[in-house]
């Protein structure tokens, strides 16, 4: 194999596996219960939330990558309750996503993630 062949074979072989990143994100700090179990005859008041932000790789994850801080999210956007149902984090690319990430050659690959659930307030 000529070393031109191995140069070429190693980066594609390291795009690949930069294309595999998956978000990571931890909830170990949060003070309250979080459950991905529905809502349940609760007599607590509670509402629904929607939470976005972007997980950025920057070239194909090569030169790292921008997550959202979900748990940051959810203690400036939740604060007061008491627990958090149905918590579910989705991620996918939105149309502007994308534009973004074919307009740059795909040098910057964007997706939206977002984040639901039911907010379990305190009684009154």
């Amino acid at each position: 194999m000529t070393r031109s062949l191995r140069l070429a074979s190693f980066l594609v072989l390291a795009m690949l596996a930069a294309a595999c990143s998956s978000l990571r994100y931890d909830l170990g700090e949060v003070p309250f219960p979080i459950s991905a179990s529905p809502l349940r005859g609760a007599s607590d008041p509670s509402d629904r939330f929607v939470l976005q932000g972007k997980h950025v790789l920057w070239v194909h994850g090569l030169l790292g990558e921008d997550q959202p801080d979900i748990q940051g999210q959810l203690l400036a956007n939740l604060i007061p309750c008491v627990g958090v149902a149905d918590f579910r984090v989705t991620s996918a690319a939105t149309f502007h996503d994308w534009l973004l990430t074919h307009l740059s050659l795909g040098l910057v690959r964007m997706k939206t993630v977002t984040v639901t659930g039911t907010r379990i307030r305190a009684p009154r």
